[in-house]
C-alpha cells in the first residue's frame, strides 16, 4: 500500500525529538538539516526526509518508538495507532495502518459532515429569518404604494374637479364677455342712430328758424316756426334726448344720412396705403365690406406669392381685418365676404366659426352679388367697400359706397400696426 508522510506525521515528529537529542556524529547524513532546523513544524521537505530514513532504518524506528511514551500508551486514537503500526512494522502492519488512516478520514468526514449540517441549519435558519423579514419589509412596501397610489387618486380627483370648477367659471365669464361685448356693440350701434337722428333735429330746427321774419315792430311774419310751435318744440326735444340714451328700449326709426359723409381726403388715391392708414387712424365709425377673394389674391400678388391663395392666406387676411376692426379709430364694422367658387375646402358654417368681435365672414357662392347687396340695404350710411373688382366697385359706388384697392389694403397689411 502506498502511503504519505501525512499519514504518519505524529511518527515523523517523534522521529524529529529523537535526532535533536542526539550527538551531531550520530545523526545521519541526510537528517542533519533537519536537525538543525529552527522551525516549529516540520516543513514538506524535512517531513519527506524523515520518511523516507524511517522507512528504511528499522533501528531508527526502533529508537523512535521507544523514545515515544504517548505511542505506547494512547494507542486507541486512529492517527496515533498507524504511527504506532509504521515504527513497529508487525505483520500486515500496512493493513491495520489503512484501516487506522481510514477511520480516521471517516472521523475527519464526519466532523465535515456535522460541520456542514451544522452550516446547514443555521443557514435554512438564517434563510426562514430573511424570508420573515421579507414578508414584512414587502407588505410594507405594498402599504406604502397603497397610501401613495391613494393619495395621488386624492389629488388627481381634486385636480380634475378644480379643472372643472375653472372650465365652468372660464365659460361663465366668456359667455358674459360675449354678452358685454354685442351690448357694447348695440350701445355703439344706438350712438350712432342717435347722432343720425340728433343731426337731422338739427336741421329740421334750423330750417324752421329760418323761415322766420321779424317786423320793425317786434311782430314776427312769415310761417309759424318751431319756437311758435311748444308742442313740436317739446315733441322734437324729447326725441333728441331719447335718441341719446343708449339703453332705450325703442329702436329709432331709419335716417337716410347724407353719402358724402363719408369720402376720402382730397388727392387721396384709393389704392394706396395711405388710404387704409387713413381709414384706421382717421375715419370715423365706418362699416368695411371685404372682398375676401379678390384681397387674398391682391395680397399674394404684393408678397410675390405664387398659386392661389389657400387657407393660411385667408385665416392671416382675417386676422388683421379683426385687428382692425378692434383697434382703428372708430372701431369699424367689418363684413368679410368670401366665395365658395375659388376656394374649397371650407365649412359651410364658416361664417360662424370665423366670427370674431366686430368681423363676420360670410362664405357664398357669389361673393359679389351679396356685396352689392350688402353695399345697397346699407345706402346712407358710412360704407366702404374693398375691392378691386370694376365692376364690382361700379355697382358699390352707385350705393354711395367708398370704394378702396385690394392692393392698398395689401399694402397696409404689409406694414400693419397691428
Amino acid at each position: 500500500m502506498n502511503f504519505r508522510p501525512e499519514d504518519f506525521r505524529l511518527a515523523l515528529e517523534e522521529a524529529r525529538r529523537v535526532i535533536k537529542a542526539m550527538r551531531p556524529d550520530e545523526v545521519p547524513h541526510n537528517l542533519r538539516r533537519t536537525r538543525s532546523s529552527s522551525s516549529r513544524k516540520l516543513t514538506p521537505i524535512e517531513a519527506q526526509a524523515l520518511y523516507r530514513e524511517l522507512d528504511r532504518d528499522a533501528g531508527f524506528r526502533e529508537a523512535t518508538l521507544n523514545g515515544w511514551d504517548a505511542g505506547r500508551q494512547n494507542n486507541t486514537d486512529p492517527r496515533t495507532a498507524a504511527s504506532v503500526l509504521f515504527l513497529e512494522r508487525s505483520e500486515n502492519w500496512e493493513r491495520e495502518a489503512r484501516g487506522y488512516l481510514t477511520e480516521m478520514e471517516l472521523g475527519e468526514a464526519r466532523d465535515e459532515i456535522k460541520k456542514l449540517k451544522k452550516h446547514e441549519s443555521d443557514a435554512q435558519m438564517e434563510n426562514r429569518l430573511l424570508k420573515t423579514k421579507l414578508a414584512s419589509l414587502r407588505q410594507v412596501a405594498e402599504d406604502e404604494v397603497q397610501r401613495r397610489t391613494e393619495d395621488v387618486k386624492r389629488d388627481l380627483r381634486r385636480s380634475r374637479e378644480r379643472i372643472t370648477e375653472l372650465e365652468k367659471k372660464l365659460a361663465a365669464r366668456g359667455r358674459d364677455a360675449e354678452y358685454w361685448e354685442g351690448e357694447t356693440n348695440a350701445a355703439w350701434d344706438h350712438l350712432d342712430e342717435a347722432d343720425r337722428r340728433y343731426q337731422d333735429l338739427r336741421e329740421r330746427y334750423s330750417s324752421k328758424t329760418r323761415s322766420m321774419t321779424v317786423r320793425l315792430d317786434g311782430q314776427s311774419t312769415g310761417e309759424i316756426g318751431f319756437n311758435r310751435d311748444p308742442l313740436e318744440a317739446a315733441r322734437m326735444l324729447d326725441q333728441m334726448v331719447s335718441y341719446w340714451e343708449v339703453g332705450s328700449d325703442s329702436r329709432p326709426y331709419r335716417v337716410e344720412s347724407d353719402p358724402r359723409l363719408l369720402e376720402l381726403p382730397p388727392g387721396m388715391d384709393p389704392k394706396s396705403g395711405g388710404a387704409m392708414r387713413w381709414i384706421y387712424y382717421e375715419a370715423p365709425r365706418l362699416i368695411l365690406v371685404v372682398d375676401g377673394w379678390n384681397v387674398a389674391h391682391y395680397w399674394n400678388y404684393h408678397r410675390q406669392i405664387p398659386g392661389k391663395p389657400d387657407l393660411r392666406t385667408i385665416g392671416f387676411v382675417t386676422n388683421q381685418l379683426d385687428n382692425l376692426a378692434g383697434y382703428s379709430i372708430g372701431r369699424h364694422q367689418v363684413l368679410f365676404y368670401l366665395d365658395s367658387r375659388h376656394v374649397s375646402g371650407l365649412d359651410p358654417d364658416w361664417d360662424n366659426r370665423f366670427r370674431s368681435g366686430r368681423l363676420t365672414g360670410f362664405y357664398v357662392e357669389d361673393a359679389d352679388d351679396a356685396i352689392a347687396r350688402e353695399a345697397a340695404g346699407r345706402a346712407g350710411e358710412r360704407v366702404a367697400v374693398i375691392t378691386s373688382d370694376n365692376g364690382l366697385a361700379e355697382r358699390c359706388r352707385a350705393q354711395g359706397a367708398v370704394i378702396l384697392g385690394s392692393e392698398a389694403l395689401a399694402e397696409w397689411m404689409a406694414n400693419s400696426p397691428v
